[in-house]
């Protein structure tokens, strides 16, 4: 007798991918709410970290916090021009978007 992989295992389940307007609460259960948040803020153009702190009410600590760690994981490049450091989505992070190289 062969062993069979139960109904409810992994093994037993098949991958379709999310339907429309999931991909952003897929994002925010893989990154958390507020990290998701500057990272899209971030693909939407908002570059500096005190932009960024403004725009989604999280304090400048918070926004330098969030975006180490998105540059850390290569989802963002972060650059100094001058006195400002704008942070930009890699095609990694675009891609985790969905928004394949725009």
């Amino acid at each position: 007798m062969s062993p069979s992989a139960p109904t409810g295992s992994a093994c037993a389940r098949t991958s379709t991918p999310s339907a429309p307007g999931t991909s952003t609460q897929a994002l925010a259960n893989l990154l958390g709410r507020t990290r998701a948040s500057v990272l899209t803020a971030i693909a939407d153009g908002v570059s500096t970290t005190g932009s960024l702190a403004r725009r989604l009410d999280i304090s400048s600590a918070a926004a330098r916090r969030h975006t180490t760690v998105l540059r850390e994981a290569g989802l963002i490049t972060t650059r100094r021009h001058h006195n400002n450091v704008p942070h930009n989505p890699t095609q990694t992070g675009l891609t985790l978007l969905d928004r394949h190289g725009t």
